[in-house]
C-alpha cells in the first residue's frame, strides 16, 4: 500500500513539472475560485467544517501565488499582486472568525479578475492559448482548446496587437482596481 502511494505521489510529481509555470498559476487561480466557493457555501449552511478546509486550502493557493513571485521582481505589477496577496492572506483567516461571507466574497471577485487578466495576456504571450477571434471559435467559446500559437506567428500578433509583454500585463493589472 505504501508503495502504491508513493508511486502516485512521485506520478504526481512529475506530472505537475510537466506543466507550463504559466499554466499553473492559471490553474492555481481557478482552483482557489473553487475553494473560496465552497468556503462561502460552508459559512452560508453554518457547516465549520467545510468553511475552514476550504478556507485553508485558499490561503495556502494564495501563499504559494505570493512565492511565485520573483524576489527580484521590482514591477509595478509584482508590487501590486504582492500587496493583493498580502490583503487577502490578512482578511481570509478574519473572515473565518467573523463568519463575514462579503470577505471571500470580494477576494473571489479579485482572483477572478486576476485570472481574466492573466487568460488574456500570459496565456496568449505565452503561446498557451489563443487570443480570442484568432482561432476561428465564436465569441463566448473555450479558447482554451484552441492548439497553441506558433512561435512565428506569436511573434507577428505581437507586432500587430501591439502586445507589450510584461508592460501589457502591467496595464491590465491596473485596470483591476478600478474594474471592481
Amino acid at each position: 500500500m505504501k508503495t502504491e502511494k508513493a508511486r502516485n505521489a512521485y506520478q504526481q510529481t512529475e506530472a505537475l513539472s510537466k506543466i507550463h509555470p504559466v499554466k499553473l498559476i492559471q490553474l492555481m487561480y481557478e482552483r482557489l475560485l473553487v475553494h473560496l466557493e465552497l468556503a462561502g457555501n460552508a459559512m452560508l449552511k453554518d457547516d465549520a467544517k467545510g468553511r475552514g478546509e476550504n478556507l485553508g486550502r485558499a490561503i495556502a493557493l494564495v501563499t504559494e501565488l505570493y512565492a511565485s513571485i520573483h524576489e527580484d521582481d521590482e514591477s509595478e505589477a509584482a508590487g501590486f499582486l504582492r500587496g493583493l496577496y498580502s490583503s487577502i492572506l490578512t482578511e481570509l483567516p478574519k473572515a473565518a472568525v467573523a463568519n463575514d461571507i462579503e470577505v471571500i466574497r470580494t477576494a473571489g471577485r479579485y482572483v477572478s479578475r486576476l485570472n481574466e487578466i492573466w487568460a488574456e495576456t500570459a496565456m496568449v504571450e505565452a503561446g498557451l492559448v489563443e487570443k480570442e477571434g484568432d482561432c476561428g471559435a465564436g465569441e463566448g467559446q473555450n479558447h482554451q482548446q484552441c492548439p497553441p500559437v506558433p512561435p512565428a506567428a506569436k511573434e507577428e500578433i505581437t507586432a500587430v496587437r501591439g502586445y507589450g509583454g510584461r508592460q501589457c500585463g502591467q496595464t491590465a493589472l491596473a485596470s483591476l482596481s478600478v474594474s471592481i
